[in-house]
């Protein structure tokens, strides 16, 4: 038995490295490729996966494991950062979109609890997927990137209580003792997280962190532990999963953990969306793909005119509203967690598995196109839909503006801006930053520089950028489809401008150089020939001091920042 399942298991492993790296050329999310090679070599094709239970073993802590490290990602204090937008947002278009996808689901013959089920599972957007995406486009940090996270984030808050109260349910009590049962059992696990949080995390992880190995294996103890603890207060091990690395997420070692972690999340989850596919259930395929098809247009249009229509009811701008809207075109992982739990307790059928798996593959293939053309997508619609190019104003109090001439604009008053720009023989008054962060906008005014909170990618910031009439425009944004964009728009009207831009790498300097930029400056180059500098100084003996050092500080895990 052993052997057989070893030789399965090698076939589950090979097939999915082969069409995880044909995706990859494709430019696919690889857990597609896993969904894929279960469907090829589950029941309805080749039928080669025989121990199944085996298989969902490996794959329950491959979901475990995802949880665990999402729990030591999450950052309570984002929400400090993006403000109410992403909470009204984020709840906003979870109550609207399970209201309309309940109606949908129900014209479509299902029953209540399944359409519940649906209407849920359809709110959820892929918080993963839409980092990596963002990342890769390194667009983050703009604007509509910090929104999108943060909404995401609330997705995934929501999310967590669902998956609580699913796991809670067992059918031998009534739904009054079932209710009462969940109330008390999430008291005591919420109690036992704050007081292993406070009193017993730190202590226990200060003293394994001594030995690499100790904290790696303390590190999965610890999810085993609070797994064990939620399995016996009747919750789902993926939620005492969840809460252990909320528990450490403020520790030190969380780099550590993650590092080593990550690649175990990795294989074991390979597994969960291979298992998925093997489930797809493919009788009756006619009405599972015209369900699956009808949901996913939805997800695909529903979803982002949802969010499009809150954010622009919130003042912000056509472009960023739509941009915004894009990163929820898709389902998650948690929405497959969510119907995968729904089908272990009964509440839906393996149809209804089958129908969501395939609306998951549809959106994310369809939504990977959508967000890495985004910005030339815009583009395109804007010349049909005057929507997206109507003006509105978000935070007029940040808008500190004379109507002057600035010699000087600063795009992106992060740490480099400020270090370009606060010195004392500057005329703060002849400089106008621009940044689409409050706190930037509010610490630039403190030291009474004039700002405008605007988007460098906006093309209203860039128009207005032009009325006036900078000779030097600086940009600290190192986005270079963003940079482009600023540089077509203000040399077509002014030529005589000089752009200074910073960029990533060498390759995206080379871009931004093609499109007309003279000045192009990669920091990390910079910084390389002020180390071989320092470098040369120790190896002749010479003296020197790195005065820059001194008026820094640097706390773990934030961004340098002025004295």
């Amino acid at each position: 038995m052993i052997q057989d399942f070893f030789l399965e298991l090698a076939a589950v492993i090979v097939l999915a490295t082969l069409l995880g790296f044909l995706f990859r050329k494709l430019k696919q999310p690889i857990l597609l490729a896993f969904i894929f090679a279960g469907i090829i070599l589950g029941s309805s094709f080749l039928n080669v996966i025989t121990y199944k239970e085996l298989l969902h073993v490996f794959s329950e802590l491959g979901v475990a494991f995802l949880l665990f490290l999402v729990g030591i990602n999450l950052d309570l204090r984002i929400f400090r950062e993006i403000g109410k937008t992403s909470v009204i947002t984020g709840i906003g278009q979870i109550v609207f979109t399970t209201l309309v996808g309940f109606g949908i689901a129900s014209l479509l013959g299902f029953g209540f609890l399944e359409s519940l089920y649906i209407a849920i599972a359809l709110t959820f957007s892929s918080t993963i997927i839409i980092v990596k995406l963002l990342s890769d486009k390194k667009e983050l940090n703009s604007l509509y990137g910090k929104i999108s996270i943060g909404f995401l984030l609330v997705q995934d808050f929501v999310a967590i209580v669902v998956l609580i109260f699913i796991s809670s349910f067992s059918f031998s009590t009534d739904l009054t003792s079932q209710l009462s049962q969940f109330v008390f059992s999430l008291v005591v696990l919420f109690l036992l997280f704050f007081i292993a949080s406070k009193f017993l995390v730190k202590r226990i992880f200060d003293s394994l962190s001594k030995n690499q190995e100790l904290l790696f294996l303390g590190a999965v103890s610890w999810c085993f532990a609070f797994s064990a603890v939620a399995i016996f207060l009747g919750f789902s091990k993926e939620i005492g999963a969840f809460l252990a690395g909320v528990s450490i997420a403020s520790l030190p070692y969380t780099y550590e953990v993650l590092g080593k972690l990550k690649y175990l999340r990795d294989f074991f989850i390979v597994l969960f969306f291979v298992v998925l596919g093997s489930n797809l259930v493919f009788a009756a395929s006619d009405i599972i793909f015209a369900r699956a098809i009808i949901l996913s247009i939805f997800v695909l249009v529903g979803n982002p005119i949802i969010v499009f229509i809150l954010m622009a009811k919130l003042g912000y701008r056509g472009r960023t509203s739509f941009l915004s809207s894009l990163t929820v075109a898709q389902i998650s992982e948690f929405s497959l967690i969510l119907i995968f739990l729904g089908a272990k307790v009964g509440h839906v059928s393996n149809e209804v598995v089958s129908i969501i798996t395939l609306v998951a593959v549809a959106t994310i293939s369809a939504s990977t196109y959508l967000i890495i053309y985004n910005n030339k997508l815009y583009d395109h619609l804007s010349n049909f839909l005057p929507i997206l190019r109507s003006k509105r104003f978000f935070e007029d109090s940040l808008h500190l503006v004379e109507d002057k001439e600035y010699s000087l604009v600063c795009l992106g008053f992060g740490e480099t801006g400020k270090r370009i720009f606060v010195d004392k023989k500057m005329n703060e008054k002849d400089v106008l930053v621009v940044d689409f962060d409050p706190r930037a906008l509010k610490e630039a005014s403190k030291l009474n520089f004039h700002t405008l909170y605007g988007d460098v990618s906006d093309l209203e910031t860039i128009d207005f950028i032009l009325k006036v009439k900078p000779k030097v425009v600086v940009s600290t944004v190192m986005g270079v489809d963003s940079n482009i964009v600023l540089t077509k728009k203000l040399l077509q009207k002014n030529s005589r401008i000089k752009l200074v831009v910073l960029a990533h790498d060498v390759s995206d300097a080379r871009k931004l150089n093609a499109a007309g930029i003279e000045f192009v400056l990669v920091p990390s180059i910079i910084t390389a020939d002020k180390v071989k500098t320092v470098l040369q100084d120790i190896k002749a003996g010479r003296n020197f001091e790195l005065n820059w050092f001194k008026d820094t500080e640097f706390n773990y895990g934030h961004d340098y920042s002025l004295k």
